[in-house]
């Protein structure tokens, strides 16, 4: 990467009396690399993050390949390829002997290896982040224009929840209806007010998770707070006029139809008695079957729970919510116009991780105990769940997206093909942009206080400037930007001086990898997965005597598991 250029150059110093001036012919003085780098605090030493040291690798390690084979030993077909796909790149995530890039410092020779990520959707919680805040990044900078923002959180009746986790055409075609309602309700306020065309659009982030690692399929909705009205001459950037707030009573309504539709929308698709036309095939049969008990939270020993209905949810009293028949509709959170951070915040939290790494522990007989953000609604009030190992593997299967499937839907004008995207507002310049290039000729206040001196009579008009090209289509974020950009970490400046460190190369050959890690006294291979641990009751027998006495004698099956080899 190349050094950051030069983007703020400040005067001098005034000269204390008595001492000589400077002389003329010596170039001028930055005193900062960019705008407010001098005051600002050293970035942080970047460091791998060492997943192998983690407790969710340790479960996934030494448990996935008896996840993996439980399916077989019961009779069914095992689960999809990207199940495994999933729990098996994050072993190899972070990992510096599975690849790494090698970068060095030009100045002073410092070097730093930076291990490879394996771009997992759900289960692994770095690859979850950088996807989270690139994509909150890359709708900040560049497509959300500078106008305030309702979130919309629309959560579905337990009965209907199952057939959108494993339907991703329902889910889509479920929020789209919603969408059309909401927007059709912006664009019938805008019309009492005296707007004729007014245009809105969302930017939805589909949700499969709840906060008690249970399967909860809802939406959030990032909607304009008003409407985008179109020029008269039909050309020109979109106008934008904000709409009244929202009362309590039009939310109840709004829920309402929300509702009607919604249920509707179900029996035409599912039918009557609630089941899908076109069942799915063999493979998503133990998928289902997951899906089926990640719907509520796990239970302690011995206790029992009525299932979720319309009276197990109560009408909450908060402002601007309303709950119709199990569906919930909450509009009260807002984000300003000009704040972006808090509008960069919502985004996030639209695609956060369905899990918290930070909260997993172990206890001492190796069950694993996840701590809940807050206490889960009921009786009880729960703060903590305890989970067989197979059985908190079986949770997170269940809450991994299908491959192929865009968990952020556009709608409105923020959709792709709309006719009114290229004509929205540009967003404000992003104060985490790269400086600009500093051989461009400087157009600030300084060139026009040099060009009043000259004659004005005498000078020629300027030549006319070719046309800007069109900027190249952006698809992520850089890593090390994502890295300042939250965690001020500055993996590509170097820990001795500072310096902008480049990559000299991308290792992922087996031999050469060994070699280098070998020299630094860095394991070579990853950790060693364990083999599968089959139940009691499916363990072979040893000779014709221990076969002939299990056909005397054959116990109660038990799903107790032998302990784990040291």
């Amino acid at each position: 990467m190349a050094p950051r250029a030069a983007a703020l150059a400040v005067a001098p110093p005034p000269q204390l009396p008595g001492l000589p001036d400077p002389p003329g012919h010596l170039p001028a003085i930055h005193y900062e690399r960019s705008p407010g780098a001098a005051t600002a605090p050293l970035p942080r030493e970047y460091r791998r993050h060492e997943p192998e040291k983690t407790v969710l690798y340790q479960i996934v390690r030494e448990h996935l390949e008896t996840f993996l084979t439980r399916p077989w030993l019961n009779g069914g077909p095992g689960y999809p390829r990207f199940i495994e796909e999933e729990f098996r790149g994050y072993l190899d995530c972070g990992l510096l002997s599975r690849g790494f890039s090698r970068l060095r410092c030009p100045t002073c020779g410092f070097e730093r290896l930076v291990a490879l990520s394996c771009k997992c959707r759900a289960v692994c919680p770095s690859c979850a982040a950088r996807r989270t805040n690139d994509t909150a990044a890359r709708l900040v900078d560049g497509l959300l224009p500078a106008v305030p923002y309702r979130q919309w959180v629309l959560s579905f009746p337990f009965d209907l929840r199952f057939s959108l986790a494993r339907s991703p055409a329902l889910f889509g075609k479920v929020v789209g209806t919603f969408l059309g309602i909401v927007f059709a309700w912006q664009r019938h306020r805008g019309r009492r007010l005296g707007i004729a065309d007014g245009q809105t659009g969302s930017v939805t982030f589909l949700q499969r998770f709840g906060g008690a690692l249970n399967c909860h399929p809802h939406a959030h909705a990032v909607i304009p707070d008003g409407l985008f009205v179109p020029p008269p001459a039909g050309t020109g950037p979109l106008t934008f006029v904000r709409l009244p707030s929202p009362t309590d009573e039009e939310i109840a309504l709004l829920t309402q139809r929300i509702a009607r539709r919604l249920t509707a929308l179900a029996r035409r698709t599912l039918g009557e008695d609630g089941e899908e036309l076109g069942d799915d095939d063999e493979e998503q049969a133990v998928l289902r079957h997951d899906l089926a008990s990640a719907l509520t939270p796990p239970l302690r020993r011995g206790q029992t729970i009525p299932m979720p209905s319309i009276s197990f949810f109560p009408p909450p009293a908060k402002p601007l919510s309303a709950v119709v028949n199990g569906f919930s509709l909450h509009a009260a959170r807002t984000v300003d116009e000009y704040d972006r951070d808090g509008l960069e915040r919502l985004c996030r939290y639209g695609r956060r991780s369905p899990f918290s790494q930070e909260r997993l522990s172990l206890l001492p007989d190796g069950r694993v105990v996840y701590k809940l953000a807050k206490p889960w609604p009921g009786p009880t009030g729960r703060t903590e769940l305890v989970l067989d190992p197979i059985d908190f593997l079986r949770r997170l299967a269940a809450l991994i997206p299908a491959p192929f499937v865009n968990m952020v839907r556009y709608h409105g004008v923020f959709a792709n093909r709309s006719r009114h995207r290229s004509q929205l507002p540009v967003p404000p310049p992003s104060r985490w942009a790269e400086p600009s290039d500093p051989t461009a000729p400087c157009t600030g206040p300084a060139t026009a206080a040099g060009a009043a001196n000259h004659d004005q009579e005498h000078a020629e008009p300027p030549p006319a400037l070719p046309p800007p090209p069109l900027p190249a289509r952006r698809r992520r974020t850089p890593w090390a930007t994502l890295l300042r950009r939250v965690f001020d970490v500055d993996a590509l400046s170097c820990s001795n001086c500072l310096t902008p460190m480049v990559v000299l190369a991308f290792i992922t050959d087996v031999k050469v990898l060994g070699k280098i890690l070998a020299h630094l006294g860095l394991p070579t291979s990853p950790p060693p997965i364990a083999p599968p641990r089959l139940p009691i009751e499916h363990e072979l027998p040893l000779d014709e005597e221990q076969d002939a006495a299990d056909d005397d004698y054959a116990p109660a099956p038990r799903t107790r598991f032998p302990p784990a080899p040291s």
